[in-house]
């Protein structure tokens, strides 16, 4: 292991990143646009929210396909977009694209062995017109996800202090690791609203936030310029909309004691 990377060290490579698949998005016509925290250090602050330390951007299911077939072709040596289909560990839904320089262990989660400096880029999908058929995606992304966290932390007793739910969730993990679900899961997660297109409402359906994350489908078809550390990037027009559901009153800043980051990254150059 070499030696570790400081937090503006992170930074500057992950503005690399970002860059180059802004580049690369505008190039080949791909709608993609800056989403959760880093949307809202944008607005916010006109970059990172000073306590974070991840980048998020979000794209249409359809542009976010391409992106994953020619992302390679057209980065640098040293950038790889990682997702559940090319990399035999992974256990997101969505993709990360890194820096192979580097080495990223995430806290507490079983290690990726390719997993470095990375941002990530989640799929918007469209959804059923019909609030049952929403409510029956979200309902079963919720149950399908539930293996996954089981599996994805290195210490299951992480998830749980009930002995009752420990127990089932042991339960869980042997059957998931024993027949080797996590890729089917995985696929399933991916695809659970892939169906529907042209729909009057879309999601990241892979996102945290559930069905706050549900947008109308002008969302992914109008989008302005924000600031973000020295560069302009996409935003959704209507960022408001999207940000109040997310972190309700935005532009008003967390008390101090929550002014941290929710993740415990350590990153090293390889």
């Amino acid at each position: 292991m070499g030696k570790e990377i400081s937090l503006e060290e992170q930074r500057n490579i992950q503005i690399e990143l970002l860059k180059e698949l802004k580049g690369i998005c505008d190039k080949n016509n791909l709608k993609y646009a800056l989403g959760g925290g880093t949307l809202l250090g944008a607005i916010r602050h006109k970059g990172y929210i000073p306590w974070d330390d991840d980048v998020d951007l979000m794209m249409p299911r359809k542009d976010y396909e391409i992106l994953l077939k020619i992302f390679e072709e057209n980065c640098k040596e040293n950038h790889k977009i990682l997702t559940y289909i090319n990399t035999k560990d992974y256990y997101y839904s969505f993709a990360k694209i890194v820096d192979t320089n580097t080495s990223l262990k995430e806290g507490g989660l079983r290690p990726i062995e390719t997993l470095g400096v990375y941002i990530d880029v989640f799929p918007i999908d469209f959804l059923p017109n019909d609030e049952k058929s929403i409510k029956k995606i979200f309902k079963e992304y919720n149950f399908l996800y539930k293996a996954i966290s089981v599996y994805k932390f290195s210490d299951i007793s992480q998830v749980t202090k009930n002995k009752v739910k420990l127990f089932f969730k042991r339960i869980t993990l042997y059957f998931v690791k024993t027949f080797n679900l996590i890729p089917k899961v995985l696929k399933k997660l991916d695809h659970i609203a892939i169906e529907y297109e042209d729909t009057s409402k879309v999601a990241c359906v892979s996102g945290r936030y559930a069905e706050k994350e549900i947008m109308p489908r002008e969302f992914i078809e109008k989008y302005i310029l924000a600031d973000f550390e020295g560069e302009k990037y996409k935003i959704p027009e209507d960022y408001d909309e999207y940000l109040t559901k997310h972190y309700d009153n935005y532009m008003e800043l967390p008390p101090e004691d929550k002014r941290k980051t929710e993740h415990h990254n350590i990153a090293y150059w390889r």
